[in-house]
């Protein structure tokens, strides 16, 4: 049965940005005095928001939390994935008839709202989804609370367990079971540990076209 609302993670689901971001903040961490490679960026700071990275990296390093770093990094990262932004596979199709379904849709990222901008507009869904955008800086608490599936449920007029949630990270997972809707977790990425994924709630999909039939596509 086509859900009511489909919501759709960012980075990872919509556009294929995780390698090159978490290139530029291990180069960033490196310098910082703590060498973490970009895998292992990953593998930590997958999902979450910049801040919420920011103050688990101060306490990797045994100092203060800085207030300035947050928007430092969010600008590095910004610049970096600007650059060679590309979509991830199949999903530009998957927005489409999802529009043409008549249920409503809309993004939920721990990204900001300029970030998703910035990677929408150049594979050509800032059209689509440019006021449906909710950034979880803007709730309080980042993934894997639910507070974001909440919040743009609810702004789109949804409960949430009348929702699909589609993401790639394990935050995001934890997040959109938290808040009680059906997850699919995406694993089209050979770096994404599906079983992490499965064994937190979500349904696994490793191609966005499986996820036409899961949804009720027609």
């Amino acid at each position: 049965m086509l859900p009511k609302l489909v919501i759709f993670d960012c980075d990872g689901v919509l556009v294929d940005t995780e390698a090159i971001a978490n290139e530029r903040l291990s180069a960033f961490l490196t310098e910082l005095g703590l060498p973490l490679s970009r895998d292992e960026c990953r593998r930590q700071f997958q999902g979450k928001m910049i801040e919420d990275v920011c103050r688990h990296v101060a306490d990797l390093l045994g100092r203060p939390f800085d207030p300035s770093m947050p928007a430092h990094v969010r600008r590095t990262i910004e610049d970096a994935v600007a650059v060679d932004v590309k979509p991830v596979p199949g999903v530009i199709d998957l927005v489409h008839r999802v529009a043409a379904s008549g249920a409503s849709f809309c993004v939920a990222s721990s990204g900001s709202i300029p970030k998703m901008h910035s990677t929408l507009g150049p594979v050509g869904l800032l059209p689509l989804m440019r006021d449906v955008l909710f950034s979880a800086q803007d709730t309080g608490r980042g993934k894997p609370h639910p507070d974001i599936f909440l919040t743009a449920a609810a702004a789109m007029g949804h409960r949430c367990e009348d929702a699909v949630v589609i993401e790639d990270s394990l935050s995001g997972v934890q997040a959109g079971v938290a808040a009680g809707a059906r997850v699919l977790g995406y694993a089209g990425d050979p770096f994404t540990d599906a079983g992490a994924l499965s064994d937190a709630g979500a349904e696994i999909v490793h191609r966005m076209e499986d996820v036409h039939d899961l949804i009720g596509l027609a």
